[in-house]
């Protein structure tokens, strides 16, 4: 009898522990369509301060960072014969390098990238930023001359970005952008000095095929180019461009901006027909509804 009653409780106990786990620990995965990555952009960003400086800002101040920092070789504030990449901030995390930010209908896109800070120091012969400026910290108008950016920064750049975007499959071409993309109207990094082409051809980042813009620029020389038509087809493409219709300042900087990411040679702030059939080229390519629609709306047959 007692060695009856032991069995009873011992099977009553597993049946109590079997119901306890079902309760408590039961997960069923049914993933819905409705979701993505919390990471879809990739900004890059120069430094404008050597890199014990940079590490200062980025790590201690407390009021910016970035996920990475790249240093260069030549600063004399850093100590090793090879470029080693710093990260300050988990992928998973959010870094505070974007601040105020729009990029292909997105804000607060903290909330949505990962930044790499590259150590790169412009020097402007006019003074920093003021009231009576408009076009961004190293606009035009603060005559500013970018240095080159060193080999070795970019081979571990590229490597870096390969193994980012292969962690964060949401992190399309058009995706891949400059602090200057994402805030014209204060920002101007990386500046025209950066090799995004080099980049693309590396797989990182998009970039115009030289064909299609040579079809463009033969089909629009013949026709009229409202600014209209430049802020339409810069917000298709991601930008966040007003619709005055004017070339008020701060279409200027929008402009700026593409200039610098894809015709550096070119970055005034002015548009010309170069900036119109790289634009197009790049719509065809990456958004061909969008530059469809705007071909039919405009007549530009």
């Amino acid at each position: 009898m007692k060695t009856r009653r032991v069995l009873v409780n011992l099977a009553t106990l597993a049946l109590l522990c079997s119901q306890l786990t079902a309760c408590t620990s039961l997960i069923v995965k049914d993933i819905t369509s409705a979701s993505n990555h919390r990471v879809n952009t990739l900004v890059m960003h120069f430094t404008f301060e050597n890199y014990a400086r940079s590490m200062e800002l980025l790590r201690d101040s407390g009021n910016v960072s970035s996920h990475y920092l790249v240093p260069a070789l030549s600063d004399n504030t850093y100590d090793k014969r090879r470029v080693v990449i710093t990260q300050l901030v988990e992928e998973t995390d959010r870094a505070w390098h974007a601040g105020q930010s729009y990029w292909q209908g997105r804000t607060h896109l903290n909330d949505t990238s990962i930044g790499i800070e590259i150590v790169n120091q412009p020097q402007c012969e006019l003074p920093a930023l003021n009231e009576t400026q408009s076009q961004g910290e190293y606009g035009p108008d603060r005559q500013c001359t970018f240095p080159t950016f060193e080999d070795a920064q970019i081979d571990a750049l590229i490597t870096l970005s390969k193994g980012i975007l292969a962690r964060n499959p949401d992190i399309t071409p058009t995706k891949v952008v400059g602090h200057s993309d994402i805030a014209p109207q204060r920002k101007s990094d990386p500046g025209p000095s950066f090799p995004w082409f080099v980049l693309y051809q590396n797989g990182i980042g998009a970039w115009y095929d030289q064909d299609t813009q040579s079809r463009y620029l033969a089909r629009l020389e013949k026709q009229w180019l409202p600014i209209s038509l430049l802020q339409e087809a810069l917000n298709a493409y991601g930008y966040e461009s007003n619709d005055s219709g004017e070339l008020d300042q701060h279409t200027q900087n929008v402009v700026y901006a593409f200039q610098t990411h894809f015709l550096p040679e070119r970055a005034t702030g002015t548009p010309d027909l170069m900036t119109f059939s790289v634009l197009f080229a790049l719509l065809e390519k990456y958004h061909r509804e969008a530059c469809e629609a705007l071909i039919v709306k405009y007549g530009l047959e």
